[in-house]
């Protein structure tokens, strides 16, 4: 079995130029723990949802609302994301992809044809795929 057998195609992408503010909305919003980061449709990185907790000021620390707001409306994606993600392409055996994530204790992979990013492969969906083959 490759990887190309159960990525996801569809992939729900950040573009390096987004903000912290963009990120956490988008992720919010499509319910995801991480994302590709392109450029031009060329993968250029991977930011989770802990690398932007990481990046995120505490409004208790910072003191006010409008430093707050200007943090996560200038700090970009490309400051706090994974440059030149490990990523594997559709023709790699699905077990090689596994070991990948659980040796490495990654939750996704990006799944390229050169520099193009054309899926994903996450523990999430791999978790649902093993729950649908399990008896009731």
């Amino acid at each position: 079995m490759k990887v190309a057998e159960r990525m996801v195609r569809d992939v729900v992408t950040l573009d390096e130029g987004a903000t912290l503010r963009d990120a956490f909305l988008l992720f919010q919003k499509n319910h995801l723990r991480h994302a590709p980061v392109v450029k031009g449709g060329r993968l250029v990185g991977m930011v989770t949802d802990r690398d932007m907790r990481r990046a995120m000021p505490s409004p208790f620390a910072v003191g006010d609302v409008e430093t707050f707001d200007r943090v996560v409306d200038t700090t970009r994606v490309s400051q706090v994301m994974t440059r030149n993600p490990f990523a594997v392409t559709p023709s790699t055996p699905l077990k090689d992809a596994v070991r990948v994530l659980y040796t490495r204790k990654f939750g996704a992979l990006p799944v390229v044809e050169g520099d193009r990013l054309v899926g994903i492969l996450t523990v999430t969906d791999l978790l649902q795929d093993l729950h649908d083959l399990l008896p009731d």
